[in-house]
């Protein structure tokens, strides 16, 4: 696949929305191809790559280790990019990655990602304000969902615990038990 192709598939991934394809273009260039064969890792949860992964070809799930029962979370195709916070702080992978054929794209590290956004300033702050919308719409639903258990009483005021001495929320309202 040629530079620019994977320029356009980079352009798709929401953390890069409204970046200069200047600077796609040159962290494609400058960063690493990598080619593995079907049935192998990418990464591994809790591996610290450093990195984060554009798939250009090929196909991946990601899963998720909950103690040894594995759950897959995603299928992971062409213009897919895994491991965002990996490459940004340099943080351990949340899931791990297995190539379901073969697989290659490019692999952009963290050194080069941060040596690009010292560089283009403009790029990095269009990066991180990409970042914080996508966590501010999670923190918005994660708001919603507090409220949902709120509204179900799933979750008693910790008023009404410490009132009744035992550390222990009840479940049910007074009135319906």
């Amino acid at each position: 696949m040629s530079i620019r192709e994977e320029v356009r598939l980079l352009q798709k991934v929401p953390l890069f929305a409204g970046t200069h394809a200047a600077h796609l273009q040159l962290l494609v260039f400058s960063a690493e191809k990598f080619d593995i064969d079907a049935g192998a890792s990418l990464f591994r949860q809790g591996e610290k790559t450093g990195s984060g992964w554009l798939i250009s070809r090929g196909a991946a799930e990601a899963w998720l280790d909950h103690g040894g029962r594995m759950e897959r979370v995603a299928r992971l195709e062409a213009g897919a990019f895994a491991g965002e916070l990996a490459m940004i702080a340099d943080l351990p992978h949340r899931v791990s990655v297995r190539a379901l054929s073969p697989l290659s794209g490019r692999r952009i590290t963290h050194d080069l990602f941060m040596r690009v956004c010292a560089e283009f300033p403009e790029f990095g702050q269009q990066v991180l304000a990409n970042l914080m919308a996508e966590f501010s719409m999670s923190m918005t639903e994660l708001e919603q969902v507090r409220e949902l258990f709120e509204r179900a009483r799933a979750f008693a005021p910790q008023a009404e615990s410490s009132a009744k001495g035992d550390g222990v929320a009840p479940i049910l309202p007074q009135e319906n038990r």
